[in-house]
């Protein structure tokens, strides 16, 4: 039977108990965090060629798509945007081999163009009334960001508690960061959290990005591993040597990611 890739955001009701596996060696299903869509789309019609494997994706929150591959959606590959939601797949049982590290990222702020809350720098994400849009916390991005303002707690120019001002003053808590990004290029809220990859040609002319203090942001590290119920075949791992071959490398850094 042939798989189709689970779409995010849609239940699980019709998904069957056990994992599902297909017969035809000549596709597979990445499940990846939303920040890869654009590298890995870019990267897919490389790998087909060189391996005639043809892959399809599955982008959404990290935490999400570990959540649907636990209840058995079919998957042959899964790249997290942080470790933690890899360790909870890895407990599950479900990774064919050791994760490894495949790319890096790092976190912006970014306003809407005009700037309608007068933001300059970080610490004005404390004030009162700033409408802050960040991803949920079990999303690795809203994990980074809530990470990162709780460093700053105390600091100079920071007050005591600012990491609870801050998540005072969120408004939205979003499924994966693409959603974050969408809402402050179109106006609807003050400020987000977002990757420095996310700022992409679609969105870089709506938004103005802030940078966060040196030191105070966690590096976001992007793990990626084969799946226990893969098709048969090697498609799965060959996917997985690609992105960390320079011929996949060369995908993720024309996007503006890190090597590993």
């Amino acid at each position: 039977m042939k798989r189709l890739p689970f779409i995010v955001g849609i239940a699980l009701a019709t998904v069957a108990a056990g994992p599902a596996v297909a017969a035809d060696s000549g596709q597979i299903v990445v499940f990846a965090a939303a920040s890869l869509r654009e590298a890995f789309e870019a990267a897919a019609p490389a790998f087909t060629k060189r391996t005639g494997v043809a892959v399809s994706f599955s982008f959404g929150g990290s935490d999400t798509l570990v959540t649907q591959l636990k209840q058995g959606a079919p998957a042959d590959v899964f790249a997290s945007a942080n470790e933690a939601q890899m360790k909870i797949a890895a407990d599950a049982g479900l990774l064919a081999a050791a994760p490894r590290t495949f790319a890096r990222n790092r976190l912006v702020v970014i306003v809407p163009k005009e700037n309608p809350a007068k933001i300059s720098e970080l610490a004005d994400l404390a004030k009162p009334g700033v409408k802050v849009v960040l991803a949920a916390s079990g999303v690795p991005v809203g994990t980074y960001a809530r990470t990162a303002f709780l460093r700053l707690n105390g600091q100079t120019g920071y007050p005591a508690d600012f990491g609870g001002l801050v998540e005072r003053n969120v408004v939205s808590n979003e499924l994966d960061v693409k959603a974050v990004a969408t809402k402050i290029s179109l106006g609807e809220g003050d400020a987000g959290v977002v990757y420095a990859t996310d700022v992409t040609p679609a969105v870089a002319g709506r938004v103005k990005m802030v940078a966060f203090p040196p030191g105070a942001a966690p590096e976001a590290i992007y793990p990626i591993a084969p799946l226990k119920h893969a098709q048969p075949g090697a498609g799965a791992r060959a996917f997985v040597d690609f992105m960390l071959s320079p011929a996949g490398q060369v995908f993720l850094k024309a996007r503006g990611f890190a090597s590993p």
